[in-house]
């Protein structure tokens, strides 16, 4: 289990619609888990909570992306996942 497989699991969930969907569709969070798992992540909530953590801090140093300029003037949706919206805000909700 590691950070970096929690950062890369975040990027991918980001950026990859397809790998995203079966997430959405899943109610439960040993569904969820077991998802994780078969596409090849391991990670602890721990971890999970300090990769998104710095994944954010990361990028509140950077300029905004187009997407992220679309969604925030109402252009794209948010995701709602894990019981929250994605990207999460509150990454404790993602395990819970």
């Amino acid at each position: 289990m590691s950070i970096q497989s929690a950062k890369a699991f975040y990027q991918r969930m980001t950026e990859d619609d397809a790998f995203r969907t079966p997430f959405e569709e899943v109610s439960t969070k040993e569904e969820r888990q077991q998802l994780i798992k078969d596409a090849g992540y391991e990670f602890t909530a721990e971890e999970w909570q300090d990769a998104v953590v710095e994944i954010q801090d990361t990028d509140s140093n950077e300029e905004l992306q187009e997407e992220e300029l679309e969604a925030i003037a109402g252009g794209v949706q948010a995701v709602a996942m894990y019981g929250v919206i994605w990207p999460p805000d509150d990454v404790t909700d993602w395990f819970v």
